[in-house]
C-alpha cells in the first residue's frame, strides 16, 4: 500500500488533534504517556509558574471582638466609638440614625452624635464607623 506524502500529514494532523483533544477533555489513561505529559503540564504549572502573577493574598480582617467599641474621650469631653458597619446596617439604611438606635438602645443617659466617620478596609470597602458622642455621663 502506497501512502503519499499528503495522506501521511493528514493523518499526523488527525493524530495531533485527536491527542490534543484528549489533553484537554482528560480523555486519555492513566499510565499512558499522553496522561503522563498532562500530570507534568500541571506539575510545572503549579512549581514554575512565579508567584507574582498570583494575587490571592490572604484577607487579614480579624472578627471584631465587639461590635461597638469605645476609643476614649477627646479633650473636650467627646466620647468616640468604633461600631461595626454591619450592626449600623441592621438598624438602619443611613449610618447617623443607626447608631442614634443602637446608642440608645445602650446608654441610660442622653447623647447627641456630634460627628460619624466611615472607616475603609484596603478595598475600599466601609468596616467600621467612627462616632463621637456627646452627652451627660
Amino acid at each position: 500500500m502506497n501512502k503519499s506524502p499528503a495522506n501521511q500529514k493528514a493523518s499526523l494532523g488527525r493524530r495531533f488533534l485527536r491527542t490534543l483533544k484528549g489533553l484537554l477533555l482528560w480523555d486519555h489513561e492513566r499510565a499512558s504517556w499522553q496522561y503522563d505529559v498532562m500530570v507534568v503540564l500541571i506539575l510545572a504549572f503549579v512549581f514554575l509558574i512565579p508567584k507574582r502573577y498570583f494575587h490571592d493574598r490572604p484577607v487579614y480582617n480579624p472578627g471584631p471582638a465587639k461590635e461597638v467599641v469605645s476609643l476614649g474621650i477627646d479633650a473636650d469631653g467627646t466620647r468616640y466609638y468604633r461600631v461595626s458597619a454591619e450592626l449600623l446596617a441592621r438598624h438602619h439604611q443611613d449610618p447617623r440614625q443607626a447608631a442614634e438606635e443602637v446608642f440608645s438602645n445602650n446608654l441610660d443617659h442622653p447623647f447627641q452624635i456630634t460627628r460619624i466617620e466611615p472607616v475603609k478596609d484596603t478595598e475600599g470597602s466601609v468596616v467600621w464607623y467612627d462616632v463621637w458622642l456627646r452627652g451627660q455621663n
